[in-house]
C-alpha cells in the first residue's frame, strides 16, 4: 500500500508555534484594513514555512444523493426538507465512481472523495461497492482516495482501510456550543466517536466544518480548538451556500473579510494541518476568493460540489498560478494524469450534482 506523501508535518520549523485560543479570539475579529492584511501576511508566512508553495486539489463525487434521514439545517439532501430539490439517486457503481475519479485526476486533483448521503452506509451491497471503488482508484490512478460516509463503525472502517482508503472525511460542521442549532437527529459525541475510530485505524483525518451558519467568531475558534485537540490531518473549511428549501436558506453570507480572517486563524491554530477552502467560497467571497491562498490555505476544491455547481477546473488552476503557487502533484508524478492543463469547459464529472442547480444564487462581488 502506498504511503500518503501529503501527510501533515509532525515537527514544525523553528519559530512556528500554534497560537492559543485567547489570541485567536482577538485575531478573528480583524476583518478589514491594515489589521486584516497583517493577519493574512502572518498566516501566509506560516503556511509557506510549513507547507511550501504547493497547493493540493481535491475532487469529490456525490455517489449517493438525497433522502437523508438527518435534519442538518444547511443540507439540501435532507428528507426533512421536501422543497429543497436535491438530486435523488442510489449509490453509483464502483466503475462509475472510479471513472469519475479519473476525470478529476485529469483536472488536477490529487485527492478524491466518495461522498454518500445518509446517516451511514446502509447495506453490505453498498459497502462492498465502495470497497471495490477504492481498489479501482488505487489501481488505476495516483489519487489519494477519501470517503465521507457518515457515522461509521470500526469494523466497516477497517474493511475500507484494508481496501486501500487513505483518508476518512467527517465534518463536525460547527462548534459543540452551536451544533444544536445545526442538527437534532444525531449528537456531537457520535461524530467524535467516528472520527476517533478512524484515527485509531490509521486513517488521515479530513475534518472541518461550515462557517457562516449564524455562529459567532468565537465559536469558529472553538471549532478550531476541537480540531487541534483531535490532531486532524486536513481541515476542509466551507462557507454556507444557503440552499433553497432548507432552514438556512435565508442566512446572510458572511463578508469576504470574515472568511479570510477565519481561514488565517485556523491556519495559525493548526499550522501543521492542511487547510482546504471548499464549498461556498464563490457565494461568500466572490471576486476575492483567490485570497484564500493569501490567508494560508494550501488546498481547495476542483469541480462541482454535492448539490451545486463549482468553479471550472481551468479557473482554479489559473487562480493558483496567478498567486505564485503551483499544483502539488499526485503520489506518483510520472503517472499523474494531469499534464499541465485541465480539460476545457466545466468539470466532466459529478454532473448530477449540478443538474438542479439551474438558478444559481448571485455571487457577491
Amino acid at each position: 500500500m502506498r504511503t500518503d506523501p501529503c501527510a501533515a508535518p509532525t515537527h514544525l520549523p523553528p519559530g512556528v508555534e500554534p497560537i492559543d485560543a485567547g489570541e485567536a479570539r482577538r485575531l478573528i475579529r480583524l476583518t478589514r484594513g491594515p489589521d486584516l492584511e497583517a493577519l493574512l501576511a502572518r498566516a501566509r508566512a506560516v503556511r509557506e514555512a510549513v507547507h511550501g508553495k504547493g497547493v493540493s486539489l481535491c475532487g469529490i463525487v456525490n455517489a449517493k444523493s438525497g433522502r437523508c434521514p438527518e435534519d442538518c439545517g444547511f443540507c439540501q439532501q435532507s428528507a426533512h426538507f421536501r422543497g429543497a430539490g436535491a438530486p435523488e439517486y442510489s449509490l453509483l457503481t464502483a466503475r462509475e465512481i472510479a471513472d469519475q475519479a479519473k476525470a478529476a485526476e485529469a483536472a488536477g486533483a490529487r485527492e478524491f472523495s466518495i461522498v454518500t448521503s445518509g446517516t451511514r452506509v446502509s447495506s453490505e451491497r453498498e459497502l462492498a461497492a465502495i470497497e471495490e471503488a477504492v481498489r479501482l482508484i488505487r489501481a488505476e490512478t495516483t489519487l489519494e482516495p477519501c470517503a465521507s460516509l457518515g457515522l461509521m463503525r470500526r469494523p466497516e472502517l477497517l474493511r475500507l482501510r484494508r481496501a486501500g482508503l487513505l483518508h476518512y472525511h467527517h465534518n463536525l460542521e460547527s462548534a459543540r456550543s452551536f451544533f444544536d442549532r445545526v442538527c437534532s437527529t444525531h449528537g456531537y459525541d457520535e461524530q467524535l466517536e467516528t472520527i476517533r475510530a478512524a484515527k485509531e485505524l490509521g486513517f488521515q483525518l479530513c475534518t472541518g466544518g461550515i462557517l457562516g451558519m449564524g455562529e459567532t467568531p468565537e465559536q469558529r475558534v472553538e471549532l478550531a480548538e476541537t480540531l487541534r485537540d483531535l490532531g486532524v490531518h486536513c481541515v476542509p473549511l466551507n462557507f454556507l451556500n444557503p440552499r433553497p428549501g432548507t432552514p438556512m436558506a435565508h442566512v446572510n453570507a458572511i463578508t469576504p473579510g470574515e472568511c479570510l480572517a477565519a481561514i488565517a486563524v485556523f491556519r495559525l491554530i493548526l499550522p501543521a494541518a492542511h487547510v482546504f477552502v471548499m464549498g461556498g467560497r464563490e457565494v461568500n467571497m466572490g471576486a476575492e476568493q483567490h485570497r484564500i491562498l493569501d490567508a494560508g490555505a494550501d488546498g481547495t476544491m476542483v469541480g462541482h460540489y454535492l448539490t451545486s455547481a463549482g468553479t471550472a477546473p481551468r479557473d482554479v488552476v489559473e487562480m493558483i498560478r496567478e498567486k505564485g503557487y503551483e499544483l502539488r502533484p499526485g503520489a506518483d508524478p510520472g503517472r499523474w494524469a494531469f499534464r499541465g492543463e485541465p480539460p476545457r469547459g466545466d468539470a466532466a464529472w459529478n454532473e448530477r450534482a449540478a443538474e438542479q442547480d439551474r438558478q444559481r444564487l448571485p455571487v457577491l462581488r
